[in-house]
C-alpha cells in the first residue's frame, strides 16, 4: 500500500532587486516527493552576497610558496582579526604555474591558534579586492603578502598537488569549498607547501571568500 502525502509550503521570495527596493512577493512554492521544494536558481550560490558587497579576493603572482616549518614566513595569509564579528567562507582556492617546472609537492591551507596568532608577525598587509569589479573592497578579513607563523601552523586542508617536476597539463591546483572551509575571528591561515618550497618565483596564488556575520 502506498500512501501519498501532499504538502504546501508558504514562504517570503524576494529578489535582489525587490530587495532593494523594499519590495516584496508572498508565493506558493511547491514541495516534492521528500519534502524538497521545487524552485530554480536565478543565480549562483554566491550572488547574493557578492551583490552586497560581502565576496572578497586576493591574488599574488610569481612567489616562491614556502614549506610549513616552526616559523614559517608566508607570502599568501588571510587573517581575521578577533573583534571582527565576521567568519570568512573561503569559496575557492587556485594556484597557478608561472615557470615550465615546479616542485612535487601538495599545497594547502595550514593555520595557528589563536593564542599562537596574535604572537604572530604581522609584516605586509596585502590589498583585497571586491569581487563586484571595481568596487571599493570593505573587508573585515586582511590578507597578507608577508606573515611570520609562531610555531608550526597546522594543516586544514589540501588544496592540490603537483606530481611532476615538468607537467606539461592545464591540471593545477584548484578547489571549490561549498561551505566546507570557514575561517573564524583570531585565525591566520596560510598557504604552504608540504614537502620543499615551492619553484622559486614559480606561483600564482588566488583566494576568494564570503565574510558572513560570527552570529
Amino acid at each position: 500500500m502506498t500512501d501519498i502525502v501532499t504538502a504546501s509550503v508558504k514562504a517570503i521570495v524576494k529578489n535582489v532587486t525587490a530587495a532593494v527596493l523594499g519590495v516584496s512577493a508572498e508565493t506558493q512554492l511547491a514541495a516534492l516527493a521528500h519534502g524538497q521544494l521545487a524552485v530554480a536558481a536565478v543565480h549562483g550560490d554566491f550572488f547574493e552576497a557578492n551583490y552586497r558587497g560581502k565576496a572578497f579576493t586576493f591574488n599574488v603572482t610569481a612567489v616562491t610558496v614556502p614549506v610549513v616549518a616552526s616559523g614559517l614566513v608566508s607570502v599568501f595569509t588571510l587573517y581575521n582579526p578577533p573583534g571582527s564579528n565576521v567568519v570568512a567562507e573561503i569559496t575557492r582556492t587556485t594556484i597557478g604555474q608561472v615557470l615550465a617546472t615546479t616542485v612535487v609537492d601538495a599545497a594547502g591551507w595550514y593555520s595557528s591558534s589563536a593564542a599562537l596568532t596574535g604572537l604572530g608577525t604581522f609584516t605586509t598587509l596585502a590589498q583585497a579586492r571586491s569581487k563586484r569589479v571595481q568596487d571599493p573592497a570593505a573587508n573585515a578579513v586582511k590578507p597578507y603578502s608577508a606573515y611570520t607563523h609562531s610555531g608550526t601552523p597546522l594543516r586544514e586542508d589540501i588544496i592540490g598537488s603537483f606530481g611532476a617536476t615538468t607537467d606539461p597539463s592545464l591540471s593545477l591546483p584548484d578547489k571549490q569549498y561549498n561551505g566546507a572551509l570557514i575561517l573564524p575571528p583570531g585565525i591566520a591561515m596560510s598557504v604552504a607547501m608540504s614537502t620543499a618550497a615551492g619553484t622559486s618565483s614559480g606561483l600564482d596564488v588566488q583566494a576568494d571568500w564570503v565574510e558572513w556575520p560570527a552570529s
